[in-house]
């Protein structure tokens, strides 16, 4: 299982996604979460399949009837991708431990 954490400061919330590749070669989806938004994208995403995380156009991640209560700036369904991409091997786990994160800075100038 591949685990990815989203520290969302903007909003003080956290995130954690987990995905596992299943039996069947589709992906189980677990995201826990403090936010009420992100909860119900979570009841949305359990399954998801590898074109989902291959293909942009047409995912289930990206779906707006599936996002549709997270805000647009909401870095959970990047962390869905990293985490399948993760599980399924197109993101290297050394990579991950030496990089540990990716970084979004904002500047309010």
């Amino acid at each position: 299982m591949a685990k990815v954490v989203v520290n969302m400061n903007t909003c003080s919330k956290q995130h954690v996604v987990e995905v596992k590749l299943n039996d069947e070669g589709n992906l189980d989806v677990i995201i826990t979460s403090n936010c009420p938004h992100v909860k119900e994208y979570a009841k949305k995403l359990t399954v998801i399949t590898m074109d989902d995380v291959t293909t942009f156009a047409g995912s289930k991640v990206v779906d707006p009837e599936v996002r549709a209560t997270l805000s647009l700036p909401c870095l959970v369904p990047n962390a869905v991708f990293d985490a399948a991409w993760l599980e399924i091997g197109l993101l290297s786990p050394n990579l991950c431990n030496l990089a540990h994160n990716n970084e979004i800075v904002l500047d309010g100038q």
